[in-house]
């Protein structure tokens, strides 16, 4: 059926006008658009585009096709102009912790809980290995981790000087922590990107190796050392692990299994998604790496066992509430915004 070039006209009006009006606002240095409106300015954008595709096959008139293709223009040099924006739109950093992030983990749930039943059932497995075969331990833990006789590396602990007991050996130690959780998480990200069961399987992997170094504790008498001492930042660290290859796994999953919308569709989607699990994983571990260098290491003579549990309780049920248990707006999403008019 063919089309009437001044119906068609008619009724894109509207959705132009409201795309120059976004690129007033953007254009106002004392204004900032903010997420929701860039991602609706995006989507008229790429509206207009298709508009003006299918208007220079209606007519030739420029009269009719100059403001379409102006607005077009205009658009396209502010999304790839480079224009720098230095200002943060108001509250954004609240909405982003407390909404964003919170709602996308809702969002991704079922990954999380795939990442995470990968280290639940890699600690059981690890767990009964060694409970079935004791030297089972001595193949799965690395050297770095694995100690002869648990009881007597705790009386040492316990009853030798504090190995954390100044600032500087805290910062010195809490570096190396950071690098190692950080290629820990990044390489969970990138195997789970990349193959999706790689990630999975990493994480199953660790799991393995904390149930198997629990039991050798726990069968040595020295279990609520084990708890208090990895406690405090596991309670952060391991989250933050399976958060990393949650987020590995959405992506591969839009990378391998894109369906019907395509590779490129389901990746841009996705990635909404997975830079604020990455940034949330980033939090967490900063945060882990802190209590790692410093509560952690503290012996009975500073901390208690129970003050350490205590902590490690507050710590974990804090984080579930802050990203599951609150009920945050829904974000807009840019499937919702390519529906705006």
């Amino acid at each position: 059926m063919a089309i009437d070039i001044e119906q068609f006209l008619e009724r894109g009006r509207p959705r132009w006008q409201r795309l120059g009006a976004l690129l007033d606002q953007g254009d106002d240095s004392d204004t900032v658009l903010g997420i929701a409106r860039l991602e609706e300015l995006l989507s008229l954008y790429r509206q207009a585009c298709a508009d003006l595709n299918l208007a220079r096959g209606l007519t030739r008139n420029p009269r009719l096709l100059e403001p379409l293709n102006q607005i077009v223009g205009r658009a396209y040099r502010f999304i790839y102009g480079g224009r720098r924006r230095t200002k943060m739109p108001p509250g954004y950093l609240r909405r982003l912790l407390f909404t964003e992030i919170p709602q996308t983990f809702q969002r991704e749930s079922r990954s999380v809980l795939l990442a995470a039943l990968a280290l639940i059932v890699g600690a059981v497995v690890g767990a009964g290995a060694t409970i079935v075969e004791p030297d089972t331990g001595a193949a799965l833990i690395p050297a770095q981790f694995f100690s002869e006789s648990p009881g007597e590396r705790v009386r040492q602990i316990e009853h030798g000087h504090e190995r954390i007991d100044n600032v500087e050996r805290a910062t010195t130690f809490g570096a190396t922590l950071y690098t190692h959780n950080i290629q820990v998480s990044f390489l969970g990200f990138a195997l789970g990107a990349l193959t999706i069961v790689g990630g999975l399987w990493l994480a199953f992997f660790n799991g393995v190796l904390l149930g198997a170094i629990a039991v050798r504790y726990l069968a040595d008498g020295v279990g609520t050392f084990f708890v208090a001492w990895v406690g405090p930042h596991g309670s952060l660290e391991l989250p933050a692990i399976v958060f990393a290859t949650a987020a590995g796994v959405r992506m591969g999953q839009a990378l391998l299994l894109p369906g019907e919308r395509g590779r490129k569709a389901s990746v841009r989607e996705a990635m909404q998604s997975v830079w604020r699990m990455l940034l949330t994983t980033a939090i967490l571990l900063v945060f882990a790496g802190t209590v790692e260098g410093s509560f952690s290491q503290l012996s009975t003579n500073s901390v208690s066992y129970a003050v350490k549990i205590c902590v490690a309780l507050i710590l974990f049920s804090g984080m579930i509430f802050w990203l599951f248990g609150s009920t945050p707006r829904p974000m807009v999403e840019p499937s919702a915004a390519i529906g705006k008019k």
